[in-house]
This record gives C-alpha cells, structure tokens and sequence, in this order.
C-alpha cells in the first residue's frame, strides 16, 4: 500500500483551466486553481457566516485533460477528488512558501448547485480528416459501427455512416436517414431467435 492522502473537495474553479500538451508523447495536461470556502455559525447571531477560503492547484493527466477542457470554465462549482501533495519551496523574494497541490483522479461539475449535460466520446471515430477521407481506422483499429456517433479533434459531431465512413453529424447528432432499416430488422430477428440470458 503507498503512502499517500486522497482528498475530496467541494468548490470552484478560482482560474481559467490552462490546457497543455508535455513531453514527447504530446500527454495532455490541464492545470487549475480549485478554491473552497468554509462556513461556520456565528454563536452570538446564530447567522452562517463565511470563514477562510482556500486554494489548491490542481494537476489533470491525460483523457481526463482532454475532457475537462472542453467543458470546464472558471466559476464553474466541481467536486474534486484527488491525491494531496503539501511541499515546502523558496519564492522568488527568497522567502519559504507551502504548495498545496492535489493530482485529480475524478473531477466534473457540483450537479447540486447547477445542470450539465453530457456527451460520451468514443474513441473508435477519433480519426483525423486524412484519415477518414482515405479510409483507415481508427487509433484503436475499428471503425465505427453505423449510427454510432463521436467527437473528432476538432470537436465536431461525427457519425459513423453505412460503409464505416466519418461524416459530420448533422445538428450535432446522428441523422435519422442515415440508419438502415434492414439492418435493424436483421438484427431484431436474430435477437428474437435466440434464448433469453435469464
């Protein structure tokens, strides 16, 4: 087992996410301050009253970058779960500062204070435009499957059409014409012919 402390918070974004791409594999990074501020009961008014508000620099690695920054702004409220690290460095005026810094393993809007929408990405139709007018797969090897429907680099729609072709979906969704009637109904027969798992 290591050594570590995981936190979870509840608070906001307190600075615009920076979105970088480090070392020679190009990861993804995003970088933030998550702020929380605490409130306690005034005993002489009985009144909520703010208190100390506090700030974390947060650390996204990888899919969780690539996502978070297509969706999170400053303000937004998150929760935040993660692995704390406080360490001890000198500031530019010399002087000894603390670092509070948390690794996020899970982050994603506070949906008591707020609505969200979500889209799943497939990572199957994740095929550049070059790709895609030449015909090859996708980074895994599959092309998409008929009326499945996924984000491209560029953040468009895309949907998968009948020869396994990416095409802009229209109005950010799978078109209706663009699923084959036969096909359905093949598949329905087929799940009719055979026994039910339970």
């Amino acid at each position: 087992m290591f050594n570590e402390a995981q936190i979870s918070v509840v608070g906001y974004v307190a600075s615009e996410p920076e979105y970088v791409k480090v070392g020679q594999g190009s990861i993804p990074k995003l970088t933030m301050r998550v702020a929380w501020t605490t409130r306690r009961r005034e005993p002489s008014t009985g009144e909520w009253v703010d208190a100390n508000t506090s700030f974390v620099r947060v650390t996204c690695w990888r899919r969780l970058a690539d996502n978070l920054a297509t969706c999170l702004r400053k303000g937004d409220p998150v929760l935040l779960r993660g692995r704390l690290d406080v360490r001890p460095f000198v500031g530019k005026d010399g002087q000894r500062r603390i670092s509070v810094d948390v690794d996020a393993n899970t982050l994603g809007h506070d949906l008591s204070r707020g609505v969200a929408g979500f889209r799943r990405v497939f990572e199957k139709t994740a095929r550049t435009p070059d790709e895609a007018a030449a015909g090859e797969n996708g980074a895994d090897g599959d092309v998409g499957d008929v009326g499945d429907v996924g984000e491209g680099h560029d953040g468009a729609v895309l949907a998968a059409g009948p020869d396994g072709d990416l095409v802009p979906a229209a109005d950010g969704a799978a078109d209706e014409d663009m699923f084959d009637d036969s096909v359905i109904d093949a598949l329905a027969k087929d799940a009719d012919s055979a026994p039910a798992p339970f």
